[in-house]
C-alpha cells in the first residue's frame, strides 16, 4: 500500500509539473505573439507614411532637370528624400509603437519592417510606373539594342520590341526599386527606429 501510495502521489507530482510547464510556455507563446502584433499594427502604419513619402519622391524626380544642372534634381531632392523619408519612417513607427519600444533593439526591429514594407509599396509602384513607360525608359531600350535586328525579326512572331523594352522597365524596377529599394529603406528606417528610443529617454 505504501509503495502505491507513493508511486501514485509521485505521478501527481509529475502530472502537476508537467501542467505547469505547458501552462508557461503556452503564456510565453502569448507574451511573444502579444510583442509581435504590438509591433506589427505600429509598422504598418508608418510603413503607408513611408510608401506615401517614396511616391512623392518618385514623381519629383520625373519633373525634367534644367539644362544647365543635369543632376539637380536627382542629387539635391530625391536621394536626400529618400534617406530622409527613411529615417522618419523608423522614428513614426517608434512613436506609433509607444510603450512597446523599450530599447534599441526592439526600435530597430519596428523600424526595420515598417522601411521594407513602405519599400515594398515603393517597388510596386515602380513596377507600374514602369510597365506604363514613364519610368526605366532606358533600361527598356538598353534591352532592346541587346538584340540584333535579325534576332527581332526572327522574334517578331512571338515577341515585339515594346515588349522587350516592357519587361525591361518592370525588371529594372523590380531590382532597383523593389529589391534594392526595400533593403536600403528597411535599413535606414531601422536606424530611425534604433534612434527613437534615445530620443524619448532625453525627452522624459
Amino acid at each position: 500500500m505504501t509503495v502505491t501510495t507513493q508511486r501514485h502521489s509521485q505521478t501527481q507530482i509529475v502530472t502537476t509539473v508537467q501542467r505547469r510547464q505547458q501552462k508557461t510556455k503556452q503564456q510565453t507563446r502569448r507574451k511573444k505573439n502579444q510583442q509581435v502584433g504590438s509591433m506589427v499594427a505600429p509598422s504598418l502604419k508608418a510603413s503607408f507614411v513611408g510608401g506615401f513619402g517614396i511616391l512623392i519622391l518618385m514623381l519629383i524626380g520625373l519633373i525634367p532637370p534644367p539644362e544647365n544642372l543635369p543632376f539637380v534634381s536627382l542629387a539635391f531632392l530625391v536621394i536626400p528624400g529618400f534617406l530622409v523619408v527613411c529615417l522618419a519612417t523608423g522614428l513614426l513607427a517608434g512613436i506609433f509603437a509607444g510603450d512597446n519600444v523599450k530599447n534599441s533593439y526592439q526600435g530597430g526591429q519596428v523600424g526595420w519592417m515598417a522601411g521594407f514594407w513602405a519599400g515594398i509599396f515603393g517597388g510596386v509602384v515602380a513596377m507600374l510606373m514602369a510597365a506604363l513607360g514613364v519610368l526605366m525608359t532606358n533600361v527598356g531600350l538598353g534591352l532592346v539594342s541587346q538584340f540584333t535586328p535579325e534576332q527581332l525579326a526572327s522574334l517578331g512572331a512571338y515577341i515585339t520590341p515594346d515588349t522587350i523594352a516592357l519587361a525591361g522597365r518592370v525588371l529594372g524596377a523590380l531590382i532597383v526599386y523593389g529589391i534594392l529599394g526595400s533593403a536600403i529603406s528597411g535599413l535606414f528606417s531601422s536606424i530611425g527606429g534604433m534612434i527613437y528610443p534615445k530620443l524619448s529617454s532625453t525627452s522624459s
